[in-house]
């Protein structure tokens, strides 16, 4: 492969202090590839004039380039049209959201008006739902939010009866507006808490901020800890455009400590549950690469881990926790899942960072030479613009009207993958 030029927009500030897993996230190709050409910009930044006018062969936007569709309208519209350049650029563009199911109607424009050619999403379903428009003319995969990190490999865990902590775990109190999934993600913490203290066990449960740990600290935490207690990541609301963030803020700035159920039936009533939106957190593949044994909240987990196998289920209001606690001191069936969920782990290929990095560079490989002038999918983008531009105003926003979709259909039958080509086709059409 010939030397690529790739330009990674991210917001990390401070790398340093930065989330391994984001830190991760930005700089895995360039760890694992070194020999291509890579710029960096944070765009808490201005960007240069130099950044805009450079060619580059691939763009790729970090989750956390993506952020600023939380943060208002007037700050989200700003964000996109200093980055209007890249909308413009043929370069090959590859998107890395992350919460998809909050302003997800923002983030599906932004990726259609942007012609965006990938779209990396760790919610393993319902992409028709986070994504209207996208799913029917973009690329959509699977990704995840974590991946292994390479160095826990050689890491020597600790035997279960030298961990100092039974259950160990860590959340932060999330807001309403990620519904009753992501209130679930630090009400399972207290529940456990109280009845394992009542139980006698020792546990290390702290639920806030105050009690985040970063790098090592984090990865001792998990090593310390006979067992990890665990939620999936996500959500069961789904915000299109942030409006209900906005009214939850509102009413908790005048109500700072009103039930969910309060919150809820004053900002999204009947809205919560239609919907769960779910992805593994690195958490779970860092407990099995740990030999921390894991209980988790019975669930799908991007269906790499199963309950009973791999983790000991428990319920979201903790009601079975005398069950757990009978599974807890079956010490041979523990061993034996903590075995297996390592096994699991390590049998996704996908979750390796060296081969996501790989996989990337051959997907902007492949993109790339299919847009050089005089390759097929350039003549066929161009009859795709020029069908665009007969196409009457009024009938834009519905390409099948007025048998262009069948014209279209003849004017391309001479290219091969016709049809997968015609998923371009309707990002002109809406």
């Amino acid at each position: 492969m010939d030397k690529l030029n790739i330009l990674v927009l991210h917001s990390l500030g401070d790398a340093r202090l930065a989330p391994r897993v984001l830190q991760k996230n930005v700089f895995s190709l360039e760890m694992n590839f070194p020999e291509h050409n890579y710029l960096y910009h944070d765009s808490a930044l201005s960007i240069p004039d130099y950044v805009k006018e450079t060619r580059f062969d691939a763009i790729l936007l970090d989750v956390s380039f993506l952020w600023p569709r939380w943060f208002g309208e007037e700050r989200f519209r700003k964000h996109v049209s200093e980055y209007e350049f890249v909308a413009e650029s043929d370069a090959v563009k590859l998107a890395f959201p992350q919460d998809d199911y909050d302003c997800h109607q923002l983030l599906d424009d932004w990726m259609c008006d942007w012609r965006v050619d990938a779209v990396f999403s760790v919610i393993a379903s319902g992409w028709d739902v986070l994504y209207p428009r996208y799913h029917r003319a973009g690329d959509i995969r699977l990704g995840y939010t974590g991946y292994i990190d390479e160095h826990l490999l050689n890491w020597l865990p600790k035997a279960l009866e030298d961990r100092p902590v039974d259950i160990g775990y860590r959340a932060r109190k999330l807001p309403p507006y990620f519904g009753r999934l992501g209130e679930n993600k630090w009400t399972i913490g207290r529940d456990v808490a109280a009845r394992a203290r009542d139980a006698g066990l020792r546990v290390d449960i702290e639920l806030g901020d105050q009690g985040t740990l970063l790098g090592d600290a984090w990865l001792n935490f998990i090593g310390d800890s006979k067992f990890t207690l665990g939620a999936n990541s996500g959500s069961s609301l789904l915000d299109p455009t942030g409006s209900i963030q906005r009214s939850v803020r509102t009413y908790l700035s005048n109500r700072p400590d009103a039930s969910f159920e309060e919150v809820e039936e004053n900002c999204f009533p009947g809205l919560d549950g239609k919907y769960s939106f779910t992805a593994v957190s690195p958490r779970v593949l860092e407990a099995a690469l740990l030999g921390s044994a894991q209980i988790l909240v019975d669930g799908e987990y991007s269906g790499i881990v199963k309950p009973g196998e791999h983790f000991i289920p428990i319920r979201p209001d903790a009601s079975n926790f005398s069950e757990v606690l009978e599974a807890m001191a079956d010490r041979p069936m523990v061993e034996g899942m903590v075995r297996r969920c390592r096994e699991a782990v390590l049998s996704v290929d996908a979750l390796r960072y060296k081969n996501k990095a790989r996989m990337i560079l051959n997907l902007i490989g492949e993109l790339t030479a299919h847009k050089k002038p005089g390759s097929n999918c350039e003549k066929v983008r161009q009859v795709i613009a020029r069908y665009a531009a007969e196409m009457p105003p009024k009938y834009q926003s519905c390409w099948r009207r007025q048998d262009y979709h069948t014209r279209l259909v003849k004017a391309l039958a001479p290219y091969p993958r016709v049809h997968q080509m015609l998923r371009s086709a309707k990002r002109y059409f809406g």
